[in-house]
């Protein structure tokens, strides 16, 4: 039972996400966000980035003169590769971001996930109670010693 309320517990927090367009002027503090870059930004915060970084994802901190202030999680270089990073606090000035982007908890792929983890939860089960728990009762051969 315990196995069984574990798998249920890691379904619903996995959840999935989509990053979709942002609603409001500035995100809530805390949010996870993912930034698109400008030409001119991937060019011009290399030095802080590194070179080819297109989309920075993290927390949003808060926003200052300078611009938006995240603690990156990770970045997206162009050609696809992702590169993790440790939280690190970064400005990205204004000018240079193309798109911001706020991670939501998309409802309908959540519940999609979940119903095929209780689905496989209980086939699992099922097929293990039908073929490792069955006893037939019989007393073929009897206990040792005793005919």
């Amino acid at each position: 039972m315990r196995v069984d309320m574990l798998i249920a517990a890691a379904c619903l927090t996995a959840g999935c996400y989509n990053y979709s367009p942002l609603a409001q002027p500035t995100p809530t503090q805390g949010a996870y966000v993912s930034i698109t870059l400008s030409d001119a930004g991937t060019v011009d915060l290399a030095r802080y980035l590194g070179p080819s970084v297109f989309v920075v994802r993290g927390r949003y901190v808060g926003a200052d003169e300078h611009g938006l202030v995240l603690a990156v999680s990770s970045v997206e270089l162009v050609r696809g590769d992702e590169i993790a990073w440790a939280g690190e606090r970064v400005t990205l000035p204004n000018d240079r971001i193309a798109s911001v982007q706020v991670r939501q908890l998309s409802k309908r792929r959540s519940v999609l996930l979940v119903g095929v983890g209780i689905t496989g939860l209980v086939a699992t089960t099922a097929a293990f109670g039908l073929v490792g728990g069955a006893n037939s009762g019989s007393t073929i051969g009897g206990p040792p010693g005793k005919k």
